[in-house]
């Protein structure tokens, strides 16, 4: 996230793209989040309807209509975000491989006599073009994901606060595992793009040298060597992914309790009669659409 941070600092002049997708991002968010409410509300009008009530048809027809205004306004802004998203991503990408360029041509010789050309290139492809595309996933994703589950939790709130307190509680724990996993996986794929720059450097230096590597007969050496580091990528990918669906399975059996709780807590007070039929509806599909957002944020962590 640092790292993150501070290459955004290269690119400051891109705040209006920034700007327009957190408010449209707020947009988002608000008009999903509604969805769930008439959803409510649907469900309260024919419990009503069934149990004597005075629900007309033009009341579901309202509801009718403003859930498909918000789904029709959800879906134009979503696709207007994603396209300053989209614009954003293109644009960091050629303003930071441009200054990655710029810094290139300013090094001293004695830097390249001691790196390997696809090495450089290696890290330019790598480091920028995942910066750009993760914040293009951000920019048209996990940003509406995350405002969504703040608005979510302050509607939570307004029904019962306790109830918002176990909400919240996923949250630590959820981030408190998945950083323990993001360190040693961290670990781990750096020595994995270490093993994958040298290949790719030795690669490059290869095929710019092919007739010297065929005069000395070097091609069964550049093989064994090309070989052989590839093969220490996935020896370290077996003991990576191990350990990260390992973890995964611990974080899914600890939110698999708190959502227990959480669902027990919301049907038992709907039994109670403090929630009705349409809260509890509401309740439940807004908290458990939290789980998709949750587990976008390791992608940060």
């Amino acid at each position: 996230m640092k790292s993150l941070l501070h290459t955004l600092k290269f690119a400051h002049n891109l705040w209006p793209y920034y700007v327009g997708i957190a408010l449209l991002s707020m947009l988002v968010a608000l008009t999903g989040i509604g969805i769930p409410f008439i959803i409510g509300r649907a469900v309260d009008l024919m419990v009503g309807v069934v149990q004597g009530g005075d629900g007309t048809v033009t009341d579901a027809l309202w509801l009718a209509g403003i859930l498909l205004g918000l789904d029709i306004a959800n879906t134009v802004i979503r696709n207007i975000s994603g396209y300053l998203g989209d614009m954003m991503a293109t644009r960091l990408k050629a303003q930071l491989s441009i200054i990655y360029y710029d810094h290139l041509l300013k090094l001293p010789q004695s830097y390249f006599d001691n790196e390997l050309t696809g090495t450089i290139i290696n890290r330019l492809n790598r480091a920028i073009t995942e910066v750009s595309n993760f914040l293009n996933i951000f920019a048209n994703n996990i940003l509406q994901m995350l405002l969504t589950t703040v608005l979510t939790v302050i509607v939570v709130a307004i029904y019962s606060w306790e109830l918002a307190l176990m909400v919240v509680a996923i949250y630590p724990v959820f981030l408190w595992l998945t950083a323990l996993t993001s360190k040693k996986w961290q670990k781990l794929q750096n020595a994995k793009n270490l093993e994958t720059d040298i290949a790719s450097g030795r690669f490059a230096e290869v095929i710019t040298q092919i007739k010297v590597v065929k005069s000395y007969v070097q091609e069964a050496l550049e093989k064994r060597h090309f070989v052989r580091r590839y093969k220490k990528t996935i020896d370290m990918t077996h003991t990576q992914s191990t350990y990260w669906h390992k973890m995964d399975v611990a974080r899914g059996l600890a939110l698999s309790g708190i959502f227990f709780a959480i669902f027990t807590y919301i049907f038992t007070q709907t039994v109670q009669q403090r929630f009705s039929i349409g809260d509890m509806v509401l309740l439940v599909t807004l908290i458990n659409a939290l789980r998709m957002p949750l587990f976008s944020m390791s992608f940060i962590v």
